[in-house]
């Protein structure tokens, strides 16, 4: 089911250059919006210079999601995904950077991606992948095999992930499954509760810690506001002492 690796196959990038659509997902440090985006003809405008560095020219748009994302903290991740017989879904998780198109890199970088020049292309956004991942894709459709499909429909549903889950549940390891793979999301913050529950978590015990985690994670927002909350002390210090010279008897 789901595996990961430290970068990018042979195979993997072969198969990711031939599939017809990508996406790349991205969110700033605060805020409510986080942003997904599709990208078509990955062997055109895609380029995956080496198992562990890839990169996609950004056309004009009617938003810059990403680009601001990348700008403020440099996170996201890229997925493919299949819709031929064969599923299957890749993610790369990246750290990411922008290089505008007046800037002297671009042409550069479009050269060592085969690229011409192209008309409205406003950046290339580069790419260090820090972790591959691949996983089953059965809830994705597939390109019907009739000219119409079911009811005039492109896409049908695949019968995979239904039977897959069937035999989980006949076999009594649906809850395991997701004991091991549903209890955490990969940054460690808690997930499905009744999985927890299962693997014998406390979930109160669990949420503290997990909240411990999160203020940790901010501790540069931590560092800031300690280093206000000392300035403020010095100043009221130095404004009592200050004040107390001031109005001494002459």
């Amino acid at each position: 089911m789901v595996k990961f690796y430290p970068s990018l196959s042979h195979d993997l990038q072969t198969w990711a250059l031939a599939q017809p659509i990508f996406f790349i997902s991205s969110a700033p440090l605060t805020g409510s919006h986080v942003n997904l985006s599709p990208k078509g003809l990955p062997s055109t405008t895609f380029t995956i210079f080496s198992p562990t560095s890839c990169g996609y020219i950004d056309a004009t748009g009617s938003g810059a999601e990403t680009i601001s994302h990348l700008y403020e903290n440099r996170r996201a991740t890229i997925m493919f995904c299949s819709f031929s017989a064969s599923p299957r879904i890749l993610r790369l998780f990246c750290t990411g950077r922008v290089v505008e198109w007046d800037r002297p890199e671009f042409d550069a970088l479009l050269s060592k991606m085969g690229k011409r020049r192209i008309d409205g292309a406003r950046a290339v956004l580069v790419f260090d992948i820090f972790k591959v991942q691949t996983s089953c894709g059965y809830g994705v459709p597939k390109i019907s095999s009739s000219p119409q499909g079911d009811e005039g429909r492109a896409f049908e549903d695949r019968e995979t992930l239904g039977h897959w889950a069937s035999v989980k549940v006949e076999r009594n390891e649906i809850a395991a499954y997701q004991v091991m793979n549903n209890a955490c999301s990969l940054d460690g913050l808690p997930g499905l509760k009744s999985a927890r529950r299962d693997g014998g978590e406390v979930l109160a015990v669990g949420d503290v810690m997990a909240g411990g985690r999160r203020v940790w994670g901010q501790k540069g927002a931590l560092g800031v506001g300690l280093a206000i909350g000392m300035a403020v002390v010095l100043l009221a210090q130095y404004s009592t002492s200050f004040l107390g010279w001031a109005f001494l008897p002459e």
